[in-house]
C-alpha cells in the first residue's frame, strides 16, 4: 500500500521538530519534544510508517550532537513510547478519546507523558549504572543514580506535560482536516 500525503507530510514535520528541539532550539536539560512526537506518529500514522519517527529522530540529533554510551537505552526507552502509542490508538481506545473529543485527547496524552517520563527516568538512569563507571553496579548504586537524576527528571516532566498534549492537540487538528478538499482546490486551480 502506497504511503499517504498526509502520513508523509505528519512524518516530515514530526521528525523536523524532534531533531531541531534536540539540537538547534534546546531549550532545557531535558525538555524534548521526541515523546511527543513519538506518541503522536504512533497515534495518527500507519503503523509501518510511524514506528521510523522516533528512531530518525534519535539518529539524525546523535549523528549531529554526538551520541552517549547509554544510547541503548534511549533510543529503546523512545521504541517503547512509540508502542504505548500503538496500544492508545487501538479501536478501544481511539473510540474512547473520540467520544469525548478534546478532553479525552488531552487526558490520554497527558496520562501518555506523564508515564513515559517516569520510565524513562527509571530505564536511562538504570543504562547509566549498567554501561557506566558513574556509579557501582549494584543496588546502592542504582538509587544513588536516581538521587542524582531527579534535578533532570523536574524539567523533563514539566515539559513533557505540556509538550505532549500540545503536539497531540495540533496533529488532532491537523488529522481532522480535510486534505481532499484542499487538494481539490489545487486541482480546480490548473
Amino acid at each position: 500500500m502506497k504511503m499517504k500525503i498526509k502520513d508523509a507530510l505528519f512524518i516530515f514535520v514530526y521528525i523536523t521538530i524532534g531533531v531541531l528541539t534536540r539540537t538547534v532550539f534546546h531549550i532545557a536539560p531535558n525538555v524534548e519534544f521526541v515523546t511527543g512526537v513519538t506518541l503522536a506518529s504512533a497515534y495518527f500514522i500507519r503503523r509501518k510508517y510511524s514506528i521510523s519517527v522516533p528512531f530518525l529522530v534519535m539518529f539524525i540529533s546523535d549523528f549531529i550532537i554526538g551520541n552517549s554510551s547509554i544510547f541503548l537505552f534511549t533510543w529503546s526507552a523512545f521504541g517503547i513510547a512509540w508502542l504505548a502509542g500503538r496500544f492508545i490508538s487501538s479501536d478501544k481506545f481511539k473510540g474512547m478519546i473520540e467520544r469525548s473529543k478534546i478532553l479525552g485527547l488531552f487526558l490520554m496524552s497527558e496520562l501518555s507523558g506523564i508515564i513515559f517520563t517516569i520510565f524513562f527516568y527509571l530505564w536511562t538512569n538504570f543504562g547509566v549504572v549498567v554501561v557506566s563507571n558513574m556509579y557501582p553496579k549494584n543496588l546502592e548504586g542504582l538509587l544513588l543514580s536516581y538521587k542524582m537524576g531527579l534535578p533532570f527528571l523536574l524539567p523533563q516532566f514539566l515539559g513533557n506535560a505540556i509538550i505532549v498534549p500540545s503536539i497531540f492537540f495540533i496533529s488532532h487538528v491537523l488529522y481532522s482536516f480535510n486534505w481532499n478538499k484542499l487538494r481539490n482546490i489545487g486541482l480546480n486551480l490548473k
